[in-house]
């Protein structure tokens, strides 16, 4: 049913666009990539509700990428919305201990793992399934993705990646690097926020857990993939298209 989950348990690369503008047209040009996901992010862009149900339908029926959504925070609600919108998985921002790790799985899976309540329609359209195909095969299929971006979580990473019910562990280097008091640079990290960084990646494999990481541009993400991270994006919907239009003012001053 998930494309994703199968390249991830199969040791392959998945890579993805990381979407910030609140449009459903801008996803469904996006879903015509050869890409393997596209990550809707609810935390950090004006994506509500309604809009967010909208572009994970319009993602998920393209047959193409599938829809993850970075929720707003750990919360039942928010972890709720993305799934029933039909999210193929959702990333948890912020987990920084065990109970707050376990505090999603419960609310991203259903009994018994979990506590998540079944009722959306949307959810098995999303999965083009029945709604008990989908009851049954949920908790297997949809992807608990926890973030580690803080000092907090570097130190606790070994007891992180050993909660059950949690699918894979993306690493927030901005907001690790800050946590850190290290100057915020995407391009060339600070040697201290690489091996912190290779520290969670080393925890995620010991575990048998995917591991990825935001990455600012292609070059970046085949350096990360080189490294081993299996989940990276290529580039991000807004910067791109403010580097592409930035790229071609320039060129009309040559």
């Amino acid at each position: 049913m998930n494309p994703l989950r199968d390249k991830l348990l199969n040791g392959e690369a998945a890579r993805g666009v990381w979407s910030m503008l609140p449009s459903v047209e801008s996803t469904r040009l996006l879903s015509q990539l050869l890409i393997d996901w596209i990550l809707i992010d609810s935390e950090h862009a004006p994506i509500d509700d309604l809009t967010l149900s909208r572009i994970v339908g319009g993602v998920a029926s393209a047959n193409g990428p599938v829809p993850i959504v970075r929720v707003a925070d750990n919360s039942t609600t928010a972890i709720k919305r993305a799934l029933d919108a039909g999210a193929y998985g959702v990333v948890v921002p912020m987990i920084d201990t065990v109970d707050e790790a376990k505090a999603a799985v419960n609310a991203a899976k259903f009994p018994p793992l979990g506590r998540r309540s079944f009722g959306s329609p949307f959810a098995p359209l999303a999965f083009k399934t029945s709604n008990p195909v989908y009851l049954k095969q949920a908790n297997q299929e949809t992807l608990l993705i926890i973030q580690a971006e803080s000092a907090t979580a570097l130190k606790n990473i070994n007891r992180l990646v050993k909660v059950s019910g949690v699918d894979a562990v993306l690493v927030g280097p901005a907001d690790l690097s800050i946590s850190m008091g290290l100057p915020l640079n995407m391009t060339d990290p600070d040697p201290k926020l690489e091996k912190a960084i290779e520290k969670i990646l080393n925890a995620a494999k010991k575990k048998n857990l995917p591991a990825g990481i935001y990455c600012p541009n292609g070059e970046t993400a085949a350096r990360r993939i080189a490294q081993g991270f299996q989940l990276v994006n290529i580039a991000t919907d807004i910067f791109a298209m403010l580097g592409g239009i930035q790229t071609q003012l320039d060129a009309s001053y040559e």
